[in-house]
């Protein structure tokens, strides 16, 4: 039990860590590069001959590469301990496009230098973290399919300061992104929304049809509908509100597209969705089982889309970044 106990101090299991979270020594691995194994070799070539033909400037040659090597080596963990990785987010994507994970970084008592921030098989982000200063740091990860995507663990490495040595660690940290599926044009058969009965025919809803006042600002409200000629007039920023009829918005159905794939299906939907958002029309989306009522802005397209991309898998009631 206790040589298990001391295993695990230097093996650690491999679970989920969370936020903030400090780099220790003992979870840093460190391994000599390509180039630096080439170094070694020829430092070990030189102590040979210094040693075959007792040459003494061979050997103070020798040592002094050998105690710079061993030196670099003590910087390149340096460069790493103690670097703080406060928080993550990120936003949502669609499927074939690079998923961006944010990461504030911060460093104390030192300036640490070409420190890389990558997932498994992605392209590098090589940043230098500024003293007592968070860093923003954008790790980028490619997504295949729509729904919930997990890119594995964080990978923070560094081979400052001469590349001799690559110093990394391997940080569980449980980042995910919703992948709305990719749009795609296709024909799209629209209704009129008439889930409402016909007692209700005539409701005013938010919409883009005739004015109806002018409301406070609030933030997320588009800047096409900003009342720009009150704030000219030294007023505060209003927000000119709409309305329509509840029994003219556009319905989106899963009926509405004619392709027998579930994929290209979603792909149609969602090209739908994007296309009423630019035109600030007022829409409601109908899948089996589950209906979203009618409504636009921001929120109501993500959350349309956010149901395309769970849109009948197991883990749709999972909480998702």
């Amino acid at each position: 039990m206790k040589k298990s106990g001391r295993l695990k101090i230097f093996f650690p299991r491999k679970t989920s860590i969370q936020l903030p979270h400090q780099l220790h020594w003992r979870r840093i691995y460190i391994l000599p590069t390509a180039q630096g194994l080439l170094f070694i070799v020829i430092l070990i070539g030189m102590l040979i001959g210094s040693i075959n033909y007792s040459n003494n400037l061979g050997f103070l040659l020798t040592f002094l590469l050998g105690s710079m090597t061993f030196i670099s080596m003590l910087h390149a963990i340096r460069n790493m301990t103690g670097i703080r990785i406060i928080s993550s987010g990120t936003e949502p994507v669609f499927a074939e496009e690079a998923a961006v994970f944010e990461f504030y970084v911060c460093s104390e008592k030192y300036r640490r230098f070409a420190i890389s921030f990558s997932y498994k098989g992605e392209k590098e982000t090589i940043r230098d973290i500024a003293l007592d200063t968070n860093s923003h740091i954008n790790v980028h990860a490619m997504t295949q399919k729509r729904g919930r995507f997990t890119p594995g663990p964080l990978v923070i490495s560094s081979r400052y300061p001469m590349g001799l040595f690559r110093a990394w660690v391997v940080l569980p940290i449980h980042t995910a992104c919703t992948v709305y599926p990719k749009p795609l044009a296709g024909q799209l058969n629209l209704g009129a929304d008439t889930s409402s009965g016909d007692d209700e025919n005539g409701k005013e809803i938010t919409g883009v049809d005739d004015f109806k006042e002018l409301r406070p600002y609030q933030p997320g409200d588009p800047l096409q509908r900003i009342s720009w000629k009150a704030f000219s007039r030294g007023l505060d920023l209003f927000t000119k509100l709409f309305v329509g009829k509840a029994g003219s918005a556009v319905c989106l159905t899963w009926d509405s597209v004619a392709s027998m794939n579930i994929e290209k299906k979603l792909s149609i939907l969602t090209h739908g969705i994007l296309k009423l958002h630019r035109m600030n029309l007022v829409y409601g989306l109908t899948l089996p089982g589950e209906f979203i009522d009618q409504g636009s802005g921001d929120a109501h397209k993500h959350r349309c889309l956010k149901a395309l991309a769970m849109f009948a898998l197991p883990d749709k009631k999972d909480e998702i970044v």
